[in-house]
């Protein structure tokens, strides 16, 4: 009876163990695949098939090194509200953008643009309060990234939105919001700049609205510059913008500067015009005027010539010697004549893509 009792209390412990892993299995592995695009990515791969599946979707973007175009960078002045594709000396593009709130502000600096996501995810921000009980939204129309999104920094995009009625003014938590046209078509030009191997048919096919995230990482980097300034000299025209985080300082003195930076003097400009400036460019996006337009402008006297001959070590330049047909060198002093060029630099910067 006894030993009846123990073989019957063995085979009940024994199926409780095989029922207890086979639960456990049954929790670890989910019953979703990983190609359902409705599931989030998780930071501990929860509910996806399989653990190569869950570390790909958890993985941050390669950061492989490579080189960066050189003559090609995108450039957003902050109280412009507008970002724009450069290419040597000329503005290929320029698109209307929403930087962040003056709460929120997107930081200035220099950045490198490489990996791309298309139809991407939202994850609410950790430790964010405005993103406090927000729910992760999946590639669609209703998606806060749009899309498109293009990584600047950690956590810090250039992205498409599904709110586009505040483009050009300061909206966002210190992304740069662009339309969901406008994003796809950047993304589409800076492949066909730093990824030129990239067929057509494949960039249609990525760049298609669709249920499925998808990750390019273009094969060289693009600079990305983030200014602010309230006065820009661009060509023979003043723009001027609202000084949108409060840190423009003396706006008389940012004109000033930048119109001396093209060689125009601005000193006499009436406090009846710099007043119309200062209120113009309050407006959003601000204001643009051609410098005909601004009273009391004149180019700046020419700068006195540098010195371009041969001067005696240690003297000052008064005492230098006067030219001749043959002068003689101070014996410190080695002239090479006919001495050859510098060879053009070659562009071998490598750098971390974001």
């Amino acid at each position: 009876m006894l030993r009846s009792r123990a073989g019957k209390f063995g085979i009940l412990l024994v199926a409780s163990v095989a029922l207890s892993a086979a639960l456990l299995r049954r929790n670890a592995t989910g019953t979703v695949s990983g190609g359902n695009a409705f599931l989030p990515p998780s930071a501990d791969g929860a509910g996806r098939a399989d653990s190569a599946t869950a570390a790909a979707d958890s993985a941050q973007p390669a950061k492989p090194k490579r080189q960066i175009v050189p003559d090609v960078e995108v450039v957003v002045n902050i109280p412009s509200g507008r970002l724009q594709l450069v290419q040597g000396d000329s503005v290929v593009k320029s698109y209307p953008v929403s930087v962040g709130s003056a709460r929120y502000p997107t930081p200035v600096g220099d950045y490198l643009l490489a990996t791309v996501i298309w139809n991407p995810w939202w994850n609410p921000p950790p430790e964010s309060g405005w993103a406090r009980n927000r729910k992760p939204e999946p590639p669609g129309p209703n998606n806060p990234m749009g899309r498109v999104k293009l990584h600047m920094d950690e956590l810090i995009y250039i992205h498409g939105t599904n709110s586009e009625g505040r483009l050009g003014a300061p909206a966002s938590h210190g992304c740069i919001r662009m339309s969901n046209a406008d994003v796809v078509d950047l993304a589409r030009r800076l492949h066909q700049i730093a990824a030129p191997s990239m067929e057509g048919a494949e960039l249609d096919r990525m760049s298609r609205p669709g249920r499925e995230q998808r990750h390019t990482v273009m094969a060289r980097s693009i600079r990305m510059r983030v200014t602010y300034n309230v006065a820009e000299l661009r060509g023979d025209r003043l723009h001027v913008f609202p000084d949108v985080y409060g840190k423009g300082g003396d706006f008389a003195a940012r004109v000033r500067g930048e119109l001396a930076r093209g060689g125009v003097d601005s000193l006499q400009i009436p406090p009846l015009a710099m007043s119309r400036l200062r209120s113009s460019a309050g407006a959003r996006g601000g204001a643009s005027f051609a410098l005909a337009e601004i009273p009391e402008l004149r180019p700046l006297p020419p700068s006195e010539p540098r010195e371009t001959g041969p001067r005696v070590l240690g003297a000052p330049a008064a005492a230098a010697p006067e030219a001749s047909a043959t002068p003689e060198a101070p014996r410190d002093t080695l002239f090479i004549p006919n001495a050859p060029a510098e060879p053009a630099a070659i562009d071998t910067t490598t750098d971390e893509a974001p």
